[in-house]
């Protein structure tokens, strides 16, 4: 039996990078995969941030992660490579729209306004609508718990997460933002932390962080393992074990994600990537 197929088989919390390419360079041009994440908490399924790309990356795998089986979708702000296939893996998370069935969170803005991004008629379908408040706990299925931290990103509504369990470690994920003084308080408690990173240095005119930002953010934080993720064009071509070894502290792994990597959530362990057509490629996880 393959590794992720073992792991598949029995209660397990893991997170798998589907893609970790981020910024509409890296999308366009899909130098990494922009497919999010794939959550498996306590036993339920979710998809964070579905970008272009992430049912084909689902569907591509061996063994693949069948979207019907999604308990909820988790959405960080409505840009198109958080965003793209939200409707899609609603309708199969509804069984083709013909049931009620699943969670779906996420920020005001992507639900009402002028361009909302969830299809209206899917709106129905979902049985847990749930807008996003900052500092707010959600009940998950299961025993877990997800807060929202909002973040500061080009004007629209935009959340990082922190999850909890009373069994595992608590863990973050801060989504897209400019770096700003409170950011690092709101994921202290985090003993892993996935950060959307799209460039080496700042660029004070755009919202969002840099390699740079993470050095700030690792003088006051110590969680046991740090994940970079999103990563613009700049960043997708640099050396992974390089910049690993700058950022890495005694008390912090740093770790630059690559296409397929998985995160198991009860040890905080990297495990053996699932094979994908990709691969072939030679794009996904050495």
């Amino acid at each position: 039996m393959r590794p992720m197929e073992e792991r598949r088989s029995a209660a397990f919390s893991y997170i798998h990078f589907l893609g970790t390419g981020g910024a509409r360079f890296t999308t366009i041009s899909q130098i990494r995969a922009t497919g999010g994440i794939w959550l498996s908490y306590d036993g339920f399924n979710f998809s964070i941030d579905p970008g272009p790309g992430a049912l084909v990356r689902m569907k591509e795998l061996y063994p693949p992660h069948d979207p019907a089986t999604l308990n909820g979708l988790l959405l960080s702000h409505r840009h198109i490579d958080h965003s793209n296939d939200v409707n899609v893996l609603t309708l199969a998370m509804t069984g083709g729209g013909r049931q009620k069935n699943g969670t779906v969170i996420l920020p005001e803005d992507a639900i009402t306004g002028n361009e909302p991004i969830l299809f209206r008629f899917l709106r129905s379908k979902v049985a847990h609508l749930t807008t996003w408040e900052d500092g707010k706990a959600i009940a998950l299925p299961g025993k877990a718990s997800v807060e929202g931290v909002r973040l500061i990103h080009h004007g629209v509504d935009c959340f990082g997460f922190v999850f909890r369990h009373p069994s595992m470690p608590t863990w973050g994920l801060v989504s897209d933002t400019r770096m700003h003084e409170s950011l690092a308080h709101r994921f202290r408690e985090c003993e892993l932390l996935v950060v959307n990173v799209t460039f080496e240095k700042p660029r004070p005119e755009i919202d969002h962080l840099s390699i740079s930002d993470v050095e700030c953010l690792l003088d006051e934080l110590h969680p046991r393992m740090l994940v970079l993720t999103h990563l613009g064009r700049g960043l997708s071509e640099a050396d992974p074990r390089a910049l690993e070894s700058r950022l890495s502290t005694a008390r912090t792994s740093v770790i630059m994600a690559c296409d397929g990597m998985v995160v198991e959530l009860s040890d905080l362990s990297l495990k053996e990537p699932a094979i994908t057509a990709s691969a072939k490629k030679g794009d996904d996880c050495p």
